[in-house]
């Protein structure tokens, strides 16, 4: 995703908070500790973060002390985080990635096996900071549920890497789970991490619109930087076609797959250039202005999900996070 990405004003102070929670998470043993506090602490554009401390906050309004809900608020969110890191140092493992947040990578330095086990290790400092600010069994139960549909999204994209006859409900589903499930999570952990209910249950209003704003603003999310990863004009922390090159097939792919024959036979080909699917993208524009539809279109639900929620200072910076998003949209054009 873009380096435009800037944390909101609004919350920065909390941000901060979050951060410094953070880089107080050490694996310690050597020769990691080094290499992995530097991951730790170059911090992403914590927007997983944000999303949990605006809907937090919102939940916050009801208490009349709100002192020690704003310190449990932000140590779900670092939680968070690193639930979201620990998938990241996993994932460049399967994809071989050299760089990750500017930093070269984990397993260039101690090798596939051992950067697993470092995953694993902030998948535990996540879960023991879960569980360290549960209200109850039933929250806990809840992210590990979440956590298993990531897992699946992730295990579904590696079973479709190089399928040509990919559909769409396809890219959907792996999406869900890979990205959408974890915004989503995101988004429920603020508003139920202080929820004086011993089970929040799903069917709560407050339950549905956020858990609905993470799976819609999350599917856009990841759509807008699946069309960032064919543009070069876009500026991202991975190497361009990327995705491609190691048969991740994304939503303007897909489009370009169900339609046209000789794109699916060129795309099969061993070692396709990325000037080749470059000049395929800026000879077919309709394919980009449709993918860029469909990611609008999630957005818009996102904002449909806030209507449903009181009008306050947290929602409309909410609001303001969708406007965001949506002007990295308007940047994905080649």
């Amino acid at each position: 995703m873009t380096k435009l990405w800037k944390g909101s004003y609004f919350v920065q102070k909390d941000i901060d908070q979050i951060k410094d929670i953070l880089s107080q998470q050490h694996i310690d043993l050597e020769p990691y500790k080094e290499k992995t506090d530097q991951l730790i602490q170059q911090n992403g554009k914590m927007i997983r973060a944000e999303i949990t401390v605006l809907f937090g906050r919102n939940s916050l309004k009801k208490q009349a002390n709100q002192t020690v809900g704003i310190k449990k608020l932000h140590k779900a969110a670092a939680a968070i985080e690193l639930l979201h890191l620990a998938t990241l140092v996993h994932d460049d493992v399967l994809d071989n990635a050299s760089k990750r947040r500017g930093l070269t990578t984990l397993q260039h330095f101690f090798g596939n096996k051992n950067t697993v086990y470092l995953g694993d290790q902030l998948f535990t400092k996540y879960f023991q900071m879960v569980t360290d600010v549960a209200p109850s069994k039933a929250f806990i139960a809840y992210h590990a549920a979440m956590m298993e549909k990531i897992l699946a999204g992730e295990l579904m994209q590696d079973t479709l890497k190089f399928q040509t006859e990919v559909t769409l409900p396809q890219y959907y589903e792996a999406i869900k789970g890979k990205t959408a499930t974890l915004f989503s999570l995101a988004a429920v952990t603020g508003t139920w991490v202080e929820n004086s209910d011993e089970y929040f249950e799903e069917k709560n209003p407050n339950f549905q619109a956020a858990f609905n704003f993470g799976y819609h603003l999350g599917m856009a999310f990841q759509m807008i930087d699946d069309l960032q990863d064919i543009n070069p004009n876009s500026k991202t922390d991975k190497p361009k076609f990327e995705d491609i090159q190691n048969g991740i097939y994304t939503l303007p792919i897909i489009l370009a797959l169900e339609n046209d024959h000789l794109f699916k036979k060129m795309i099969s080909t061993q070692n396709i250039k990325s000037e080749t699917i470059y000049k395929y993208f800026i000879s077919h524009p309709e394919l980009l202005q449709r993918s860029q539809a469909i990611a609008k279109n999630f957005l818009d639900q996102a904002q449909a999900d806030l209507r449903k929620l009181a009008d306050n200072s947290e929602i409309t910076e909410l609001n303001k996070l969708i406007d965001k998003i949506q002007s990295l949209l308007n940047l994905t054009n080649i």
